[in-house]
């Protein structure tokens, strides 16, 4: 049984604290992360002894209206411009990591709009929380952990009759039974109306962008972590991961059950505690 943890990334003006340039080396690969975008075939819910990575070059899971059918919204020419090209979730005992490839970001401009990405959403254990990836949508200081304790505790973005994001019908989709665009993409930022006492933390955030060539020039990378301990949850089995546009035009999923991986002081740990077992039994064994 999946618990579900949502994420959708948004930003106008990045926050004051993230970091730019240092998330990917000379070559395109991205440092710490031992990947390299656009290199990997479309594939989804992968686990590679690692990281769980789901890419979807040129593709969305939602079969949008109006014959644009599972393409980067809103297909075209100008689909690119927004689409969502991969997802990575690292976990360990006590962080998350969470990296997004986008064509790009953190905002663009359409026929006179901007249209946004939107905030990080994380449920797990049960709970939901909402990670503030910029304060130009609600007002909210960037990276701040909030825990969402109902609907009006996030906010759709940008619903309007140039988006996606309030249309009706039911459409077929990657995850599951047909549904609109809006239960499927949404919801999009975290409210700026939320009551301050459900602050539980902060996040580091950073961001990047690389001309990987082509159409994949000014491609927009932006890095989520933070501790386990500040959601007060402990350490949840199963994630899902997910982020949308803002106007609810493409999509990006991972989800499987996510296995931690030990951290060396933790691993190191584990190894005393077997050999030290070892020794005793031998001991034991003697007596």
């Amino acid at each position: 049984m999946h618990r579900t943890l949502t994420l959708t990334v948004l930003t106008l003006a990045m926050t004051a604290g993230a970091a730019l340039g240092d998330l990917v080396d000379d070559a395109g690969g991205l440092i710490d992360w031992g990947v390299t975008p656009f290199t990997l075939p479309n594939q989804s819910d992968t686990f590679d002894g690692t990281l769980w990575l789901t890419i979807q070059n040129d593709y969305a899971p939602i079969d949008y209206p109006g014959g644009v059918g599972y393409e980067p919204s809103p297909g075209g020419s100008s689909g690119e411009v927004f689409d969502l090209e991969e997802m990575y979730v690292r976990v360990t005992p006590s962080q998350i990591g969470v990296l997004v490839v986008a064509s790009a970001g953190p905002a663009a401009e359409v026929s006179g709009s901007t249209i946004y990405l939107g905030d990080l959403m994380l449920a797990a254990g049960g709970h939901l929380f909402g990670i503030v990836t910029t304060s130009a949508s609600q007002g909210l200081a960037p990276g701040s952990i909030y825990r969402l304790d109902g609907d009006g505790d996030v906010v759709q973005l940008q619903p309007g009759s140039r988006t996606y994001a309030d249309n009706t019908s039911l459409r077929p989709n990657d995850y599951g039974p047909d549904a609109t665009i809006a239960e499927i993409a949404g919801p999009w930022a975290v409210s700026g109306g939320i009551d301050p006492g459900q602050r539980v933390g902060l996040a580091d955030i950073q961001t990047d962008t690389y001309d990987y060539g082509g159409g994949e020039d000014g491609t927009f990378l932006i890095q989520y972590q933070f501790d386990l301990a500040a959601l007060g949850i402990g350490l949840p089995d199963t994630w899902t991961t997910k982020i949308t546009w803002g106007c609810g035009n493409d999509v990006i999923r991972v989800q499987d059950d996510i296995p931690f991986v030990p951290e060396p002081a933790t691993f190191g740990l584990l190894v005393v505690g077997v050999g030290l077992s070892y020794l005793a039994k031998r001991r034991r064994r003697r007596t």
